[in-house]
């Protein structure tokens, strides 16, 4: 019976550290947060909330947590901050993914004269973020080597494609160009990458009968394109 009282009281014992490891690590984040952003843009956020890394299902009650992302908020833009623990250089955000967004859109608009166009791009880590030295969307696009730009339109005019100037772009970008059948499907972002992935690898998906045309760039020339009859 004294044995099972003391594994008992182990176990919550456990379960109490635990529980304060962890609100210890979500606050050190969220501080570390703000700061961050505080010193790369000039303005302090509010935190909403935290993440904590976790290294898999199997991941012990005693596993150290030494990471996480932040959620942020600041007069009603919303973003992201990762944070490690273990080294002060690792800090990543994307805040800038709206603005890098709004910037991509105005150039294509402008660009190719399509009326129905929805643009988006990934870069940097997972979800857009981006390292303490990149501070604007122009050092994106200079700094960033995996760029991957997604236009997605309805109504191209193919004339348009051939003078596109993507030298602003990155000297690295990848850029995407579909143009849709149907204006539904322009702003619809899965089946956007899932057809630019089936047509990089010749893999059908039911998409391609909605597709009026598709085009490829690379290093600022067309790499591959589609004309569907």
């Amino acid at each position: 019976m004294r044995a099972k009282i003391t594994l008992l009281t182990v176990l919550i014992c456990s379960f109490i550290l635990t529980g304060c490891g962890q609100r210890i690590a979500e606050y050190k984040i969220g501080k570390e947060a703000r700061y961050y952003i505080a010193d790369k843009y000039g303005f302090r956020p509010g935190t909403t909330g935290v993440e904590l890394d976790h290294v898999g299902e199997l991941e012990g009650v005693w596993h150290k947590k030494d990471g996480g992302t932040a959620s942020m908020e600041y007069k009603g833009h919303t973003f992201k901050v990762y944070v490690s623990l273990v080294d002060p250089s690792i800090r990543y955000d994307d805040y800038l993914k709206p603005d890098l967004q709004e910037y991509l859109t105005d150039h294509f608009k402008t660009e190719l004269e399509c009326k129905d166009l929805h643009v988006f791009a990934t870069y940097g880590r997972s979800v857009c973020m981006v390292s303490q030295d990149i501070e604007t969307v122009e050092e994106i696009l200079a700094k960033c080597d995996n760029i991957e730009i997604y236009v997605s339109t309805c109504g191209l005019d193919q004339d348009r494609v051939s003078s596109l100037d993507v030298s602003a772009l990155g000297d690295n970008t990848k850029i995407y160009i579909i143009d849709w059948s149907f204006p539904d499907c322009v702003a619809d972002e899965e089946l956007i990458m899932d057809n630019v992935v089936g047509l990089e690898s010749e893999t059908y998906t039911s998409g391609f009968s909605k597709i009026m045309s598709y085009y490829c760039f690379e290093n600022g020339e067309v790499r591959s394109k589609y004309i569907i009859p």
